[in-house]
């Protein structure tokens, strides 16, 4: 689970109705972190405490009983383990995996995920086949701000390998996740394959700002329905070297 838009909803409308001091807000995720990029997650945990949030790591979903507004969560680092929480509402995020019908064929890996090179993305048995997006073993976060850049670099691989050349692009590992923390703020959260921070804008995107907000309300839709769909936007790798010119 990631932290949740929904929740966030969920906390600003009971604010927003009086009603917050009479209710509890509970996080549960099965991550060993509120974040996996320190740098956002310390920001996280900043508006957890601001807000009076209950965060509970290592927790698993293994049953709901909904007759009785019951959910079963079992500790991870102490398996066997169980807790029983009442609910008046509960968001769910179901477990995950890779499609079945690459899962099932030679393409896939031995997890079920193609098979592809994390810096090219051309398949590691099959020079003829490459992939992005979801599908792939990437080893970066399942966005759609990752299939912009990689877009980008899969384009430059074909058009090499179809002339019998060497691709030369390589894929950083680029991803981006807007944490929406309220109905007007956004912590833009972007990073590489080694969990490093790769921002594009030259200020602190850690902290809560309402321009990533209309960013990503009224911005992004335009960028990927005008853009991505047409093969015209492939990230802001370029434009994040302009605004960084100068910079270290």
């Amino acid at each position: 689970m990631w932290f949740s838009k929904v929740k966030e909803d969920v906390f600003i409308f009971l604010s927003k109705t009086g009603k917050r001091a009479k209710a509890n807000v509970i996080y549960n995720t099965s991550l060993p972190v509120l974040f996996g990029i320190k740098k956002y997650a310390d920001s996280l945990w900043d508006i957890v405490k601001q807000r009076d949030l209950q965060v509970n790591l290592r927790q698993n979903l293994i049953e709901v009983r909904a007759d009785k507004q019951e959910a079963v969560f079992e500790n991870l680092d102490k398996p066997g383990e169980t807790k029983v929480l009442e609910y008046e509402m509960l968001h769910v995020t179901p477990p995950m995996g890779p499609n079945l019908v690459i899962k099932g064929s030679l393409l896939a890996d031995e997890a079920g995920w193609l098979d592809v090179n994390k810096d090219n993305l051309q398949h590691k048995r099959y020079p003829n086949v490459f992939g992005i997006g979801d599908c792939t073993n990437l080893p970066t976060s399942k966005t759609g701000a990752a299939v912009a850049a990689q877009t980008a670099i899969l384009n430059r691989t074909i058009s090499k390998v179809r002339k019998n050349e060497k691709p030369d692009k390589i894929y950083d590992g680029y991803t981006s996740c807007p944490l929406v923390t309220s109905y007007n703020t956004v912590i833009l959260a972007e990073f590489d394959y080694n969990g490093q921070p790769l921002e594009t804008f030259p200020f602190n995107q850690a902290k809560e700002r309402r321009l990533m907000y209309y960013m990503k309300a009224d911005l992004m839709p335009h960028l990927y329905w005008h853009g991505l769909l047409r093969g015209l936007w492939g990230g802001p790798g370029p434009y994040r070297k302009l605004l960084h010119l100068g910079m270290k």
